[in-house]
């Protein structure tokens, strides 16, 4: 009988460590802020800048636009954040290259701005200005929407003082001041209680304190308000997950791959779920697709696509892909336990 707990090793300790493992999945991939993307190993002999993309939203009056939805892209990945009350946005940490970004009131989704293409070798300093424009849709052709905005989102009637609570909550998420932004949400859900954005927020930061009860109060609620919602489906997802409804977070995953066809992590999760209910072609499909984003790394897909040809007693394609993990992640935590592993499957790999 083929011994399956060696090809089961890491998915088990992945799963019973789940919050530690893949909890930025959807952590680092919120709702409306600038998602942060590790940066690219460079070759040693080329130093590392790393930018800062800022610039200014206006309307067409020429007044700032406050919390617009700005996106920036780059190689089929993206990330989002809002103006603030001077219409001011900003994306850190960003590596050299080439960027698209563009704007959408949120107010009125009739406004968007066109489509501004940069690229970092534009600037002397780290920092890289961009002023986008929104323009009604008569004043001249625009480039497609960066993202189809629900018909729930345009009847929003978000109070101010509501936005502005949202607004403070994203800044300290970003900041990784979790216990402000946490009171930062929920003032903006007191103020209104249907904020479906601030309620995925809200329930990111819940998980990333353990307390899956209350993120998944928090996803369900969002859903109520808005059932196409990504983030929220990924969150909810994930909370089922971790109490292995693994058909049920499937259903969420796909829904929100369905939202959120670019987000390569949600697709990991997808993967994750699939290979706890032994569904080898439906996983396989995930994680190869979690791995074909070159702009998102999410590097442990290799693990699960590694137990995954483990389990099909293929050890050589096992291994080959823990090396590939090792060599996206040379000083992870685990390292050394994969490093035996590897071995051990390139053992059973060899000719006898």
């Amino acid at each position: 009988m083929p011994d399956r707990r060696l090809a089961f090793l890491f998915l088990y300790s992945a799963s019973r460590k789940l919050a530690a493992v893949i909890i930025l999945a959807f952590m680092t991939s919120g709702n409306g802020h600038a998602q942060q993307q590790p940066l690219p190993t460079l070759p040693p002999d080329q130093p590392l800048r790393i930018f800062i993309i800022q610039g200014q939203v206006s309307l067409p009056s020429g007044r700032p636009a406050v919390h617009a939805l700005v996106t920036l892209s780059a190689g089929g990945a993206r990330r989002q954040t809002y103006s603030g009350e001077e219409g001011r946005f900003e994306f850190p940490a960003m590596e050299g290259g080439s960027y698209s970004l563009t704007a959408t009131s949120m107010g009125d989704i009739q406004l968007v701005s066109d489509t501004v293409d940069t690229d970092t070798n534009r600037t002397a300093t780290n920092r890289l200005n961009v002023n986008l424009i929104l323009r009604e849709p008569s004043e001249g052709p625009k480039k497609a929407k960066p993202r189809v905005i629900s018909a729930v989102e345009t009847a929003q009637k978000v109070p101010k003082e509501a936005r502005k609570a949202f607004q403070q909550g994203l800044r300290f998420k970003e900041q990784a001041e979790r216990d402000k932004a946490l009171e930062r949400f929920s003032r903006a859900i007191e103020l209104f209680p249907e904020y479906f954005q601030a309620l995925s927020e809200r329930g990111d930061l819940y998980v990333a304190q353990r307390k899956l009860n209350e993120a998944a109060a928090d996803f369900a609620h969002a859903l109520q308000v808005d059932g196409h919602f990504g983030p929220a489906l990924r969150g909810s997802g994930y909370c089922k997950l971790e109490n292995r409804e693994f058909a049920q977070a499937i259903d969420d995953f796909e829904r929100s791959v369905s939202a959120e066809p670019e987000n390569a992590n949600t697709y990991l999760l997808l993967g994750i779920a699939n290979l706890e209910l032994d569904r080898h072609e439906p996983a396989r499909r995930a994680l190869q697709k979690a791995l074909s984003f070159t702009t998102q790394s999410v590097p442990r897909a290799h693990i699960y696509l590694a137990n995954l040809y483990a389990l099909e007693h293929q050890y050589q394609q096992a291994a080959d892909e823990l090396r590939k993990y090792l060599d996206a992640e040379p000083a992870a935590a685990d390292a050394k336990a994969m490093q035996e592993i590897e071995a051990r499957w390139r053992a059973r790999a060899a000719p006898r």
